[in-house]
């Protein structure tokens, strides 16, 4: 895809982001004399009908709600080539897994966060629509006379309105932040699967990781959480979503009455918030950082590269994102072989969940395994292409975004597509192997070219593909960190 000169009267200066239904560019109204953020819908997909219809959808729902607490979209048009663009707010200041990376921001802050993203949400409701994926790279932050900030939620690329929440839907969402009805097919996410997300992200807000299976209550990990904050957020995230707040302004509410006695005024908190970035990240924050390299929700739900702020594109842009994925090899070998184009993609899908076998040198031996890292690899016979070999009936359950994004022509399936449908499919199907013995990493390979039933029905990997075990139990061995 070349970079296009302009869209409409906005002049293009530099790539945003890039995944694999759309980019965002970094643009300019001269009119306005303002900055602008472009996302153009990728040329590969510009003459599916489909697919244009969902792109301009979600622009139509973000001017529907037109909240200043939301991406706001000021124009929308073609570029002279036929793609589809609609224009949004800038922001200039990254979005909130960025400033994560740093640690948990103090705790007047994190409160006064928590509150206005969960007053975004509430403004989606209100106009019946269902976010369905909630979590920090999803929140950006822009500048604001005087010196202080605000949040806008972004990405409604695989939101729904209530009306067709009934409809079936496939798992859908981000580890770490989406609901357990969310993992499930046909779990039919409501308004009390945004509120999980809400509670996730303030969790993360106040402690500095997301929560686990069993949260903890966030004061244990920050005794100056105050008791209330402790069960509105352990509330939010009851697994049981009749036990939940029944919606997000309810959640607001509870965190309303204590941030009322909680300093949020917002220029003291970012004052704070900017010392605090100059904290070296932890262990599980570089983990953290390596799922936002790899996917930030500005562009429909597809896997993204980040590019620095000076920007950059193709391989400028893929050597910033392994950078950020895992700047000192502790995940994912730098020396050997592994394309760095890919890393970013293979370290979130090999930390999609915690499984046991599930790792990033996992994820990169099974795409040695499969295709060599040949993101064109094309086996019509089996009817398998890309990267990791994937047959476009069996991926489209599993691209991001699932069924709301339509089924992809083989020529369609990009590394973007692929690799993190792979993080998807080995956690889904994967927790069936728990009680399998043998290496869990090796079972799961099994079950990637098998499936889970037959690898619980042999006890094992099957002896079929026991000699491509083999090799993706050598390529881990070479891949995993010494």
């Amino acid at each position: 895809m070349g970079t296009p000169g302009a869209a409409g009267r906005h002049r293009i200066d530099r790539l945003l982001g890039s995944g694999g239904f759309a980019s965002v560019w970094l643009g300019h109204d001269a009119e306005l004399d303002s900055p602008v953020a472009v996302k153009i819908l990728a040329d590969h997909w510009a003459l599916r009908e489909d697919v244009r219809e969902r792109f301009v959808r979600e622009a139509r729902l973000l001017r529907q709600v037109d909240s200043h607490l939301l991406v706001q979209v000021f124009d929308i048009g073609e570029l002279d080539d036929g793609r589809p663009y609609f224009v949004m707010t800038y922001a200039d200041r990254g979005n909130l897994e960025e400033r994560l990376a740093a640690g948990p921001p103090p705790l007047n802050e994190a409160l006064r966060l928590a509150v206005e993203i969960t007053e975004g949400v509430r403004a989606l409701h209100e106009r019946g629509i269902v976010h369905r994926d909630l979590k920090p790279s999803n929140v950006l932050i822009r500048s604001v006379p005087g010196g202080g900030e605000r949040i806008m939620l972004s990405d409604l690329g695989i939101a729904r309105t209530e009306d067709h929440l009934s409809s079936l839907t496939l798992p859908a969402g981000s580890p770490g932040y989406m609901a357990p009805e969310q993992t499930r097919i046909d779990g039919a996410p409501d308004r009390r699967s945004d509120v999980y997300g809400l509670g996730a992200l303030t969790y993360h807000l106040l402690t500095g990781e997301p929560p686990g299976e069993r949260p903890a209550p966030p004061s244990r990990a920050r005794p100056e959480v105050p008791p209330p904050v402790d069960e509105a957020v352990l509330r939010a995230l009851e697994p049981d979503r009749d036990r939940r707040w029944p919606s997000a302004a309810a959640f607001g509410a509870a965190l309303g009455r204590v941030t009322s006695k909680v300093d949020t005024d917002p220029l003291a908190g970012a004052r704070l918030l900017r010392r605090s970035r100059r904290r070296p990240p932890g262990r599980r924050a570089l983990t953290l950082a390596a799922s936002a390299a790899a996917a930030v929700g500005i562009a429909g739900g597809g896997a993204f590269l980040v590019l620095d702020r000076q920007g950059g594109a193709d391989g400028a842009a893929e050597g910033t994102a392994a950078r950020m994925a895992d700047p000192r090899g502790r995940l994912l070998r730098t020396d050997a072989g592994i394309p760095p184009r890919y890393r970013a993609l293979i370290i979130q899908a090999g930390t999609w969940c915690e499984l046991d076998g599930l790792s990033p040198a996992l994820i990169a031996a099974m795409l040695r395994a499969e295709s060599g890292f040949d993101p064109h690899l094309r086996d019509p016979a089996r009817d398998e292409y890309g990267i990791a070999r994937w047959t476009p009936s069996i991926l489209v359950h599993w691209q991001p975004g699932g069924l709301d994004h339509p089924e992809p022509r083989p020529e369609e399936i990009t590394p973007g597509l692929s690799i993190p449908a792979m993080g998807r499919y080995l956690c889904f199907w994967g927790k069936d192997l728990r009680d399998v013995p043998g290496d869990p990493a090796l079972n799961l390979a099994g079950m990637y070219r098998t499936s889970a039933k037959t690898v619980r029905k042999e006890g094992g990997v099957p002896e079929r593909y026991r000699a491509y075990a083999e090799t993706v139990r050598r390529y881990i061995e070479a891949y995993k960190p010494r």
